[in-house]
């Protein structure tokens, strides 16, 4: 009886390890498309960002830029420069 168990043991295992394998396969390839999913995702919100952040920069460059010159012109006018206390 006990030969037989061993015999029935030993002649399943490799079926229960081979089902193991292939459902660990399956979980492994449902991992890495979910991986690249966000990965992808992650991207784009990158790429977003990175837009967002240009355009902040390029309106505080022209907000600089517009600052200083009404910071000239208000010196020019304090300074007796009429051209400078008119509105452009």
């Amino acid at each position: 009886m006990g030969l037989l168990l061993a015999l029935m043991v030993a002649l399943t295992l490799p079926v229960l390890a081979q089902a193991e394998d292939e459902a660990h396969r399956a979980d492994r390839t449902q991992t890495e498309d979910l991986n690249r999913s966000v990965q992808r995702s992650v991207e784009q919100r990158n790429a977003a960002d990175a837009a967002k952040l240009s355009r902040y920069r390029d309106a505080t460059i022209d907000y600089e830029r517009r600052r200083a010159e009404w910071r000239r012109r208000v010196a020019a006018c304090e300074g007796g420069d009429d051209s400078g206390c008119t509105p452009n």
